[in-house]
């Protein structure tokens, strides 16, 4: 097996049946398993996941780094690769990471843009291509060779909020990260409900408070209180 396509779902049956039929038709010719872990969904989010003859897995509680560390585990392929369910990865994916894993590059992300939404989120997009640690974020999605992402132990699971970024800060203290020339597109379902000031705030928040070493419950809940339900 050469591709773990691993997604964490809670609630997501309004984006889980176009990904995975992106995705399907993105791995017809590649050895690919793709992995669903659900954190408890209350939708059709499983049923839909059936659909589509993946794996599906769930967890005890809806926390994204519990939930990929779980699909990691079950996962057989050399490159595991992370999506959010309301995310679509650009077409060719796994040409461009197998050029690269093969050219011996350990982890990588794709650069984001949006689906629609207010058009500042062209200036979001375009600090994506650059790598730094404050332009990265889950819904660029990420490859992650196997062995590299057990010796790093996975993702923190303390880390109920900004779990990627943590596992990419320790994994960039031992190795480069590859970011891809393509975009992933992005759901703008934040923006139905939140202004782009005010997610943009809420953001920079977090992340300062990443950046200060605060507990990632305190983040969470800092996060939560500064946006409208999405």
């Amino acid at each position: 097996m050469l591709f773990s396509i691993i997604i964490p779902t809670l609630n997501e049956e309004k984006y889980l049946g176009n990904l995975l039929s992106f995705l399907r038709e993105q791995t017809i010719y590649v050895h690919t398993e793709i992995i669903i872990v659900d954190g408890g969904s209350s939708d059709h989010t499983i049923s839909i996941a059936q659909q589509y003859n993946v794996t599906v897995l769930k967890t005890d509680v809806a926390c994204r780094a519990i939930q990929m560390n779980f699909g990691a585990k079950y996962a057989i392929g050399k490159i595991l690769y992370f999506v959010h369910a309301d995310v679509i990865p650009p077409s060719g994916f796994t040409q461009d990471i197998i050029k690269v894993f093969t050219n011996g590059k350990k982890f990588g992300m794709f650069r984001q843009k949006f689906e629609g939404g207010p058009v500042l989120l062209k200036v979001n997009s375009f600090f994506t291509r650059f790598n730094w640690l404050w332009c990265r974020g889950g819904d660029q999605t990420m490859f992650v060779c196997k062995d590299h992402f057990n010796a790093l132990n996975g993702f923190d699971e303390t880390f109920v909020i900004m779990e990627e970024y943590e596992f990419i800060r320790r994994s960039m203290e031992i190795e480069k990260l590859h970011v891809f020339k393509k975009y992933t597109t992005v759901s703008t379902r934040k923006y139905n409900t939140n202004s782009y000031l005010k997610v943009l705030l809420a953001n920079r928040k977090a992340f300062a408070l990443f950046q200060s070493g605060a507990d990632p419950l305190k983040i969470k809940n800092t996060y939560s209180s500064m946006l409208n339900p999405y």
